[in-house]
């Protein structure tokens, strides 16, 4: 029989739990100390066994508020600064947040020792790994919405990148989730003799992630294109950015930014960049039509946009200008931002579920790329880009062309946080999935061009008035992943399903 070190009981394990919930974020942007996801992880898996299903709830519980509190406590800027709420409010509403997001790992504590403790321990790793890719779906799904600190984005710039090129953000969790059980096995078993027949599972598992990057690096261009582009990052305050006084001070200072780059392919003005309905400022919006026109540029700004003859209905758009003009409207809203979840119950319940422009209409999903003579570009406004499956439903129509994926943004809303930060590590992530460039342009920061590795081409300072403009030779790589989503990944699932029940007994 295998001996093992045993889990701790009680609040020393609620402790060790917590801890280990916050040591998660830090293997994310800024820091990307990767390894610390594994630690993580297989902690709070060493920390379930043999507890009861309660215990494992309360567990769970412990270690998701550890992540949250952590890894997503820059929300209590927008709350604060921005939502005018007193700090005591905010850091009550911040802690909330954190506990209600907790639940799923609650759920998954719960459900592993109710259902699967009496399997085989191959069966419980797998099936910990699928329930824990399942409830991250969940958890970026909904009224919820909020796809962040998923474990595969920990591989960015590590070994196991490439998976994504096959299997998305999520297959790339899963795996980074089976080697954390593997590890903590290791740890947790006593002997050598013990400890080798984890040498060939660990093995394997660091092995086809290990080859899928060394083939997506070494992947041939299916496309290549030079794009000079201007990407204008004006650092409007948020404060004054919709108060109508500071319109004219706005717009003066983003056409005295972009004066210098018209004839570029691209000149692109960040989300919300007019800050005033677009059929409210004809007058404007002809006077950029014309410039980019007489320039040859193509114009990109983001901009809100009415619903024809229903000013009741209004979205959060994308509007392209140049040889023809075309429009996008964001179709994944930001839960609390731009629409409120159970309006009725909370609307001027506090300033922050009535800030300005939050009652947006999502778009329709079956809007198209938008089209450029040089290139398709895959529309993603802000919070967009973490949507996997909708980036990549977008990239796949429009393979006929040389494809980028232009994200705009605005940031100002999380100040020098690291909120920011793992946002733009999610674009990069976009990158990898789909092999196809990012142009990333916002208000206050990161503002870049991304490679289809998901390397950072070159980027301008946060915080700082300023336009990333350049020549960009940019190339399309299209994946596996680009082409067919998340239907492999499906596939493993349900094998993996099968598997953990064929073995699910012990020996």
């Amino acid at each position: 029989m295998t001996q093992k070190f045993a889990s701790p009981n009680g609040w020393l394990a609620f402790f060790i739990a917590l801890i280990a919930g916050a040591v998660y974020p830090l293997a994310f942007a800024p820091l990307n100390w990767w390894p610390l996801a594994l630690v993580s992880i297989g902690a709070f898996w060493w920390l379930l066994t043999d507890k009861t299903p309660k215990k494992a709830f309360r567990l769970g519980w412990g270690y998701g508020f550890g992540v949250f509190i952590a890894g997503v406590s820059w929300v209590y800027v927008s709350i604060n600064t921005f939502g005018n709420a007193a700090p005591w409010l905010a850091v009550t509403l911040t802690i909330v947040f954190a506990m209600i997001l907790a639940l799923f790992y609650s759920i998954l504590g719960w459900v592993m020792q109710k259902i699967f403790s009496k399997y085989s321990l191959v069966s419980r790793i797998m099936l910990f790994s699928v329930i824990w890719i399942g409830l991250d779906i969940a958890r970026g799904s909904g009224f919820v919405s909020f796809p962040w600190l998923y474990a595969g984005y920990s591989q960015t710039e590590a070994l196991m990148q490439g998976l994504a090129g096959f299997l998305g953000v999520h297959g790339v969790t899963l795996f980074v989730v089976i080697l954390s059980c593997l590890l903590s096995e290791v740890v947790a078993t006593k002997g050598y003799a013990q400890q080798r027949r984890f040498l060939i599972p660990i093995l394997t598992v660091l092995a086809i992630p290990f080859v899928a990057t060394l083939y997506m690096f070494s992947k041939a261009a299916t496309k290549e294109q030079t794009l000079t582009i201007a990407l204008v990052q004006p650092n409007v305050d948020q404060h004054i950015k919709w108060n109508s006084e500071y319109f004219n001070q706005i717009m003066y200072g983003l056409f005295e930014q972009t004066d210098a780059y018209w004839g570029a392919d691209l000149v692109v003005w960040p989300e919300g960049g007019i800050p005033a309905f677009e059929n409210r400022v004809p007058g404007l919006m002809s006077e950029l039509e014309a410039k980019a026109k007489e320039s040859g540029s193509t114009f990109i700004t983001g901009i809100p946009m009415h619903e024809p003859d229903n000013s009741e209905v209004y979205y959060s758009g994308v509007r392209l200008l140049g040889e023809e003009s075309q429009h996008y409207h964001k179709q994944q809203l930001v839960p609390f931002g731009e629409y409120i979840p159970f309006t009725e119950l909370l609307r001027g319940a506090i300033d922050f579920f009535n800030l300005p422009m939050s009652s947006f209409t999502p778009g329709s999903p079956e809007q198209a790329p938008l089209r450029t003579e040089k290139a398709a570009l895959v529309p993603a406004i802000c919070y967009e880009i973490a949507f996997s499956g909708l980036i990549q439903g977008l990239g796949k129509q429009s393979q006929d062309q040389f494809t980028a994926i232009l994200t705009i943004s605005n940031d100002t809303w999380f100040g020098d946080s690291w909120g920011p930060l793992q946002h733009f590590q999610i674009a990069q992530m976009r990158a990898i999935e789909t092999g196809l460039p990012v142009i990333r342009g916002t208000n206050n920061g990161l503002t870049a061009v991304i490679a289809s590795n998901g390397h950072v081409m070159d980027q301008i300072p946060r915080f700082e008035r300023k336009v990333l403009a350049g020549a960009f030779v940019l190339d399309n790589k299209p994946t596996w992943f680009l082409r067919y989503g998340y239907w492999t990944l499906l596939v493993l699932v349900i094998v993996f399903l099968g598997a953990a029940f064929g073995f699910r007994r012990k020996n």
